[in-house]
């Protein structure tokens, strides 16, 4: 993508909810991390291997250079293991469709936009009977991201499309996400016709963001990502809707209001209850952006009244040189269990070794008929959640009534 472009396929979902966030945005740091650098090594080793060849273990001990400050990465049992699913999931989709496969193209987004020159990177597209699939890797080990209806790679088929029309008679896109460290693979097909109606709409979205009121709308996805979530009005205002307090009052808590709020608690209408909770990720995100804010002013040397930097909790305590400290303990004739801490690998580092090959295919059976698995205990979780409902044996009524009467911390910590 081009580093001009505003409205970049990768932010799509937050641009076409929230047109006012691109010029919220607009010359505020964008700043990388260790673990957006570690996918875009992740993404350039999975490039080499679909274009030169070969294995993602071939290729370990290969360092890559990656992000704004020039990370280096080494690839690693782990990320060949990871990188090589997807390369492998990638070159299935080629051999069964036939189809010709283009890695790392960067097509022109302009038309889909208005914004000149803009541009965006596909990871893999493949050029199939009647058919285009374009395929994502997306290396974090955050939640599985769904390929239904998804701007980002609605946004790159539609660039594919105009770019290589003259290919083929492609009648479907397939929209591919595999996520190797999640185990996740997620497939949308569509048909051309209504791939065009979503191009309609994100030309009508980024039409919206250029507008002088383009109107700012807060909702969970759109501001996960955004920069300006910590200084945005909207937001805060619906953050305070939310929650149905004003944030000044809660200096003043007392013991009328918890007892108050614990009655309320426990009388509030499931409907209500479903509604708060509804909000809670919104409202959580909101406070660590303002706590991320407020950091980063203190440290500019910015002062936010009411607020200031202290040295935090010291850190562990570790030894200036590994090999001094060895040879101090040996020539202390300190016994060698003593001076060793020992710990078998764990099941997931066997595995590892396994699809690496340091594991035989014939000795793995072995070592996996040693592992188990506890199930994953109950979580609550939207009804639009992919996972079957649990249907629980026992019912409230099982249970004894445990009274507790909750802390004026924990009050505070239900309200907000």
């Amino acid at each position: 993508m081009s580093a001009h472009a505003l409205l970049s396929p990768s932010s799509a979902a937050r641009w076409m909810a929230c047109p006012g966030s691109v010029a919220a945005c607009e010359g505020l740091p964008d700043k990388s991390s260790e673990f957006a650098d570690e996918g875009t090594a992740a993404h350039e080793l999975a490039a080499l291997c679909l274009v030169e060849g070969g294995t993602a273990a071939d290729r370990i001990g290969l360092k890559i250079h990656a992000g704004r400050d020039g990370r280096v990465f080494t690839v690693d049992v782990d990320m060949a293991t990871h990188v090589q699913a997807y390369v492998d999931y990638v070159r299935a989709l080629v051999q069964s469709t036939g189809g010709e496969l283009l890695v790392e193209q960067r097509l022109s987004i302009e038309h889909i936009t208005g914004e000149p020159g803009a541009r965006g990177t596909a990871d893999a597209v493949i050029l199939a009977d009647g058919e285009l699939i374009v395929a994502d890797l997306k290396y974090g080990r955050g939640v599985p991201v769904d390929a239904d209806d998804n701007p980002q790679l609605q946004i790159y088929a539609l660039a594919a499309l105009r770019e290589f029309c003259a290919l083929g008679d492609f009648r479907a896109v397939r929209l591919v996400i595999h996520q190797p460290r999640l185990g996740s693979v997620s497939e949308w097909a569509q048909p051309v016709a209504e791939l065009e109606q979503f191009g309609q709409a994100a030309w009508n979205a980024a039409v919206d963001t250029r507008a002088a009121d383009a109107p700012r709308v807060p909702g969970e996805k759109q501001c996960k990502f955004c920069r300006a979530k910590a200084n945005c009005p909207s937001l805060a205002a619906r953050v305070q809707q939310e929650v149905g307090a004003d944030f000044e009052d809660l200096t003043a808590f007392d013991r009328a209001h918890t007892e108050a709020w614990t009655q309320k608690r426990e009388t509030m209408p499931a409907d209500q209850l479903g509604a708060a909770l509804a909000a809670v990720d919104l409202i959580e995100m909101w406070c660590k952006a303002v706590r991320g804010e407020v950091e980063t002013r203190l440290l500019a040397g910015v002062p936010v009244p009411g607020w200031k930097l202290v040295q935090g909790k010291r850190g562990n305590r570790r030894w200036t040189s590994e090999e001094e400290a060895e040879a101090v303990l040996k020539a202390m004739r300190v016994k060698h269990d003593q001076m060793y801490d020992y710990s078998l690998i764990s099941p997931t580092t066997a595995e590892k070794l396994a699809k690496g090959n340091f594991i035989g295919p014939r000795q793995w059976p072995k070592v996996a008929a040693l592992i188990t698995q506890a199930e994953g205990k109950p979580s609550v979780a939207p009804e639009t959640d992919k996972r079957p409902a649990l249907v629980l044996s026992a019912v409230a009524d099982d249970f004894d009534t445990v009274a507790t009467e909750p802390s004026q911390e924990e009050a505070v910590s239900d309200l907000v």
